[in-house]
């Protein structure tokens, strides 16, 4: 099966370079914008079908809004619609890990099984039990900092529904795309998703890679709840998988996504193509 890959921009965030670059390195360097992304793969079965799967969902809750100083914040249904796309069409979430900006939001997709590597799931069930020493700041605590307490009910309700699908380090996720686990890196047991295609392999590497150059210069970026050895080990498995070719990875947070390939904007945020496949045409206006 070929796969198109169109990551989407649903917000923007303004932080320090060192949050995702690494520390001393881009210490510094002032703030800069980055994405909130998630990254839509088509993909067009034998009948003529046509699939669509998400990698993250975003989020949704006002209080993390407010709390980082988001802006630009689009809703799946606006964000979708700009590559003709309803949120009720999304098949599968494939979440590279449970962070609030990428998993908060996963309720949008109502029609969709939600695969989490069971390490992360069981890594932050863990992390939520610790005793009150470990979160001296509420919800603002380092453990938390990025984790909303409210997804752990949300997720039991997946369960419960039997939509929440656990899965393993190279495990199929769909025909063509897989789930590698990075564990304990950027968080307990975050995944990087491959993708084949007519043009190659791909990898939506959520934040297992965060700015394309924790790849380049071989630096962990400077905000994780994980192992920055274990982060750096990831990269270079992800450099090995792809053959040196960098650009053939989409980052978690790197705008460079939306000059190193084909690109566009709707509304205050970007949209790109970094593969159309074989049977699909461009969505660029």
């Amino acid at each position: 099966m070929d796969y198109s890959i169109r990551p989407l921009c649903f917000s923007h965030v303004d932080l320090p370079r060192e949050f995702f670059g690494g520390v001393p390195i881009h210490s510094g360097e002032g703030v800069s914008s980055s994405p909130m992304i998630y990254v839509l793969i088509s993909g067009q079965d034998a009948t003529g079908v046509v699939h669509h799967h998400l990698v993250d969902a975003g989020f949704h809750a006002d209080k993390w809004i407010h709390r980082f100083g988001f802006y630009d914040w689009e809703s799946p249904e606006a964000v979708l619609d700009k590559v003709g796309v309803r949120p009720e069409q999304i098949e599968n979430v494939f979440l590279t890990h449970m962070h609030f900006d990428h998993a908060n939001n996963v309720g949008a997709f109502v029609n969709a099984d939600v695969h989490v590597q069971w390490e992360e799931y069981q890594g932050w069930l863990k992390a939520l039990a610790l005793p009150d020493l470990y979160t001296p700041l509420g919800e603002e605590s380092w453990i938390t900092s990025s984790f909303d307490r409210d997804d752990a009910r949300v997720f039991g309700e997946l369960a419960r529904d039997q939509r929440l699908k656990f899965v393993g380090d190279d495990h199929e996720l769909a025909p063509g795309i897989r789930g590698h686990l990075s564990k304990d890196g950027h968080t307990f047991g975050t995944q990087w998703i491959s993708v084949e295609t007519s043009g190659g392999r791909y990898v939506v590497a959520g934040d297992a890679v965060m700015w394309y150059s924790n790849v380049e210069e071989m630096w962990p970026s400077g905000y994780t709840n994980g192992n920055t050895y274990s982060m750096l080990m990831t990269y270079g498995q992800i450099h090995d998988y792809l053959d040196g070719e960098v650009d053939r990875i989409v980052p978690g947070h790197d705008t460079l996504v939306f000059d190193r390939h084909p690109s566009w904007k709707v509304g205050p945020n970007e949209v790109a193509e970094v593969h159309v496949a074989s049977w699909d045409t461009s969505r660029r206006p």
